[in-house]
């Protein structure tokens, strides 16, 4: 009887797939951070990752399909990172500081992440990013502490959310000073019902450094921002 062999193509073709797949949102993030999400970036995306359109469209059918894709892959990876910082955090004051803090100083050390957040804008903020999923619960628990102010919950995510983007935008089109993110943020604080000497005491003091894995979505597109940029110089 002959021996068994194992068939490891469709391993290896999985593997291919795979590589393929985060090479064309690798792309996409450095595209939508160039040219905004308004436009169609599909043959640009195409021209950066070196694909035909027909091996493209094996991956993704939208704009749409695409900005989501970037949008949720770089979400989880900042939920790895921002978590065990804040996850052991009982007051949901510096809780929401710390993690805001920690967001803001990821996309300010990570140009194309602050361009790209910009770019995607509130919606996909709000939507497809687990960071902001967790605020709701923060914010209530603070308000019922009498921490924040009593507004309706909607408007006071309103205020963060847009307190948020605004410093993206800012990010993504200027270089800021380091304590930027903790300056914004202990506005933030004042904005939301904290008496100034507190708002300053919660948004302040050492954060751990936040090193994006070096083959995280963050990582290698950063890296391959820079790489072009060096190239074209």
């Amino acid at each position: 009887m002959p021996a068994k062999t194992n068939d490891h193509r469709p391993r290896v073709a999985a593997e291919r797939r795979e590589r393929m797949r985060q090479r064309l949102i690798e792309s996409a993030m450095i595209v939508f951070a160039e040219k905004g999400v308004g436009a169609s970036v599909i043959p640009d995306v195409r021209d950066a990752a070196g694909v035909s359109q027909g091996s493209f469209y094996n991956y993704f059918r939208s704009n749409e399909e695409l900005l989501i894709a970037v949008a949720e892959e770089l979400s989880g990876e900042m939920v790895q990172l921002i978590e065990p910082v804040v996850g052991d955090i009982a007051d949901p004051a510096r809780r929401v500081a710390t993690g805001m803090r920690c967001y803001l100083h990821l996309a300010r050390a990570h140009r194309l992440l602050a361009r790209f957040l910009s770019a995607a804008g509130l919606r996909m903020l709000r939507q497809h990013n687990d960071t902001f999923r967790y605020l709701p619960d923060d914010l209530t628990e603070g308000q019922k502490q009498g921490v924040f102010t009593s507004a309706p919950l909607d408007i006071v995510l309103d205020m963060v959310a847009g307190a948020g983007l605004a410093a993206l935008d800012r990010m993504a089109r200027s270089r800021v000073p380091k304590d930027y993110p903790d300056q914004v943020i202990a506005a933030l604080m004042r904005m939301l019902g904290m008496p100034a000497a507190a708002a300053e005491q919660v948004a302040s003091g050492p954060l751990p450094k936040l090193t994006p894995a070096a083959d995280s979505l963050l990582a290698r597109a950063q890296a391959r921002a820079a790489s072009q940029v060096d190239a074209a110089a």
